[in-house]
Protein backbone atom coordinates (compact mmCIF):
# COMPACT_ATOMS: atom_id res chain seq x y z
CA UNK A 1 0.00 0.00 0.00
CA UNK A 2 0.91 3.56 -0.20
CA UNK A 3 2.12 5.97 2.55
CA UNK A 4 2.79 9.22 3.40
CA UNK A 5 5.91 8.62 5.86
CA UNK A 6 7.79 11.24 8.03
CA UNK A 7 11.44 10.94 7.29
CA UNK A 8 12.75 13.74 9.78
CA UNK A 9 12.89 17.36 9.89
CA UNK A 10 12.19 18.28 6.77
CA UNK A 11 11.85 14.83 4.97
CA UNK A 12 8.93 13.32 3.59
CA UNK A 13 7.97 10.26 0.81
CA UNK A 14 5.27 8.75 -0.09
CA UNK A 15 6.71 5.29 0.25
CA UNK A 16 5.46 1.42 -0.58
CA UNK A 17 4.51 -0.50 2.73
CA UNK A 18 2.68 -3.99 3.69
CA UNK A 19 -0.89 -3.72 4.01
CA UNK A 20 -1.21 -4.00 7.82
CA UNK A 21 -2.89 -7.11 9.56
CA UNK A 22 -4.82 -7.54 12.82
CA UNK A 23 -1.92 -7.14 15.70
CA UNK A 24 -4.18 -7.16 18.64
CA UNK A 25 -7.96 -8.46 19.38
CA UNK A 26 -9.32 -5.14 19.43
CA UNK A 27 -7.66 -3.65 16.07
CA UNK A 28 -9.69 -3.13 13.11
CA UNK A 29 -8.30 -2.83 9.54
CA UNK A 30 -10.00 0.57 7.64
CA UNK A 31 -9.85 1.10 4.11
CA UNK A 32 -9.34 4.67 3.78
CA UNK A 33 -11.54 6.86 1.74
CA UNK A 34 -10.32 10.34 2.83
CA UNK A 35 -7.20 11.62 4.86
CA UNK A 36 -6.51 14.90 5.21
CA UNK A 37 -3.75 17.35 6.43
CA UNK A 38 -3.53 19.86 9.36
CA UNK A 39 -1.43 21.94 11.00
CA UNK A 40 -0.38 19.24 13.78
CA UNK A 41 1.43 17.32 10.65
CA UNK A 42 2.56 20.74 9.11
CA UNK A 43 4.81 20.95 12.66
CA UNK A 44 5.42 17.12 12.34
CA UNK A 45 7.13 18.05 9.25
CA UNK A 46 9.24 20.55 10.57
CA UNK A 47 10.49 18.68 13.48
CA UNK A 48 8.39 20.35 15.90
CA UNK A 49 7.02 17.26 17.57
CA UNK A 50 9.68 15.19 19.29
CA UNK A 51 7.21 12.11 19.83
CA UNK A 52 7.37 11.31 16.44
CA UNK A 53 10.01 9.61 15.09
CA UNK A 54 11.31 8.92 11.58
CA UNK A 55 8.78 6.26 9.80
CA UNK A 56 5.83 6.99 11.24
CA UNK A 57 2.97 7.02 8.78
CA UNK A 58 1.38 10.77 9.30
CA UNK A 59 -2.48 11.27 9.68
CA UNK A 60 -4.50 11.90 12.60
CA UNK A 61 -8.21 11.72 11.05
CA UNK A 62 -10.01 10.62 8.72
CA UNK A 63 -13.15 8.18 6.89
CA UNK A 64 -12.86 4.89 6.02
CA UNK A 65 -14.57 1.59 5.46
CA UNK A 66 -13.87 -1.21 8.05
CA UNK A 67 -12.18 -4.03 6.09
CA UNK A 68 -11.27 -6.48 8.68
CA UNK A 69 -12.03 -6.50 12.67
CA UNK A 70 -10.07 -8.13 15.43
CA UNK A 71 -12.40 -10.81 17.54
CA UNK A 72 -12.71 -8.58 20.88
CA UNK A 73 -14.26 -5.74 18.57
CA UNK A 74 -17.95 -6.07 18.67
CA UNK A 75 -18.73 -2.53 17.54
CA UNK A 76 -18.49 -2.60 14.10
CA UNK A 77 -18.09 -4.75 11.19
CA UNK A 78 -16.15 -5.76 8.33
CA UNK A 79 -18.33 -2.55 5.64
CA UNK A 80 -18.78 -0.35 7.90
CA UNK A 81 -18.38 3.30 7.59
CA UNK A 82 -16.71 4.99 10.05
CA UNK A 83 -14.91 7.81 11.28
CA UNK A 84 -11.64 7.89 12.81
CA UNK A 85 -10.83 11.04 15.26
CA UNK A 86 -7.66 12.67 15.81
CA UNK A 87 -8.14 11.50 19.41
CA UNK A 88 -8.64 7.90 20.73
CA UNK A 89 -10.25 7.47 24.40
CA UNK A 90 -10.93 4.54 26.52
CA UNK A 91 -14.02 5.94 28.21
CA UNK A 92 -13.12 4.57 31.47
CA UNK A 93 -9.58 6.21 32.67
CA UNK A 94 -10.29 9.19 35.61
CA UNK A 95 -9.77 11.71 32.04
CA UNK A 96 -12.51 10.24 30.34
CA UNK A 97 -15.15 9.69 32.84
CA UNK A 98 -14.39 14.07 33.53
CA UNK A 99 -14.66 14.18 29.49
CA UNK A 100 -10.92 15.28 28.84
CA UNK A 101 -10.62 12.73 25.98
CA UNK A 102 -7.32 14.40 24.91
CA UNK A 103 -5.53 13.09 27.84
CA UNK A 104 -6.59 9.35 27.83
CA UNK A 105 -4.33 7.06 29.43
CA UNK A 106 -3.91 4.21 27.11
CA UNK A 107 -5.57 6.96 24.58
CA UNK A 108 -5.13 10.82 23.61
CA UNK A 109 -3.43 12.22 20.06
CA UNK A 110 -1.67 8.59 19.19
CA UNK A 111 -2.50 8.39 15.37
CA UNK A 112 0.18 9.65 13.24
CA UNK A 113 2.37 10.47 16.40
CA UNK A 114 3.51 7.39 18.94
CA UNK A 115 1.46 4.91 16.19
CA UNK A 116 1.14 4.91 12.32
CA UNK A 117 -1.45 7.13 11.09
CA UNK A 118 -4.31 7.82 8.41
CA UNK A 119 -2.35 8.97 5.49
CA UNK A 120 -2.31 4.98 4.12
CA UNK A 121 -4.05 3.06 1.64
CA UNK A 122 -4.95 1.10 4.88
CA UNK A 123 -4.65 2.00 8.45
CA UNK A 124 -4.64 -0.45 11.48
CA UNK A 125 -6.86 1.21 14.13
CA UNK A 126 -6.73 -0.30 17.64
CA UNK A 127 -10.20 0.37 18.74
CA UNK A 128 -11.32 1.83 22.34
CA UNK A 129 -14.57 1.37 23.67
CA UNK A 130 -15.78 4.17 21.59
CA UNK A 131 -13.63 6.04 18.75
CA UNK A 132 -16.24 9.13 18.69
CA UNK A 133 -16.35 11.79 21.20
CA UNK A 134 -18.82 11.00 23.96
CA UNK A 135 -21.33 13.38 25.12
CA UNK A 136 -22.09 14.27 28.31
CA UNK A 137 -25.98 12.62 27.63
CA UNK A 138 -25.23 10.68 25.63
CA UNK A 139 -25.08 6.64 26.90
CA UNK A 140 -21.81 5.53 28.77
CA UNK A 141 -19.23 3.29 26.32
CA UNK A 142 -18.53 0.96 29.51
CA UNK A 143 -22.48 -0.60 28.09
CA UNK A 144 -24.02 0.15 31.37
CA UNK A 145 -27.22 2.03 29.68
CA UNK A 146 -26.74 4.90 32.17
CA UNK A 147 -26.10 8.75 30.29
CA UNK A 148 -22.36 9.40 30.28
CA UNK A 149 -22.62 12.16 32.41
CA UNK A 150 -23.95 9.40 35.54
CA UNK A 151 -21.76 6.41 34.99
CA UNK A 152 -18.42 5.78 36.98
CA UNK A 153 -18.51 9.43 38.72
CA UNK A 154 -18.63 11.48 35.74
CA UNK A 155 -20.46 14.03 37.05
CA UNK A 156 -17.63 14.69 39.88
Amino acid sequence: MKAFVYQGPGKKALEQRPKPDIAAPTDAIVKMAKTTICGTDLHILKGDVATCQPGRILGHEGVGIVDKIGPAVTAFKPGDRVMISCVSACGKCVYCRKLMFSHCTTGGWILGNSIDGTQADHKPQPIRNRQQRVGRNDPCPCGSGKKYKKCHGAEK
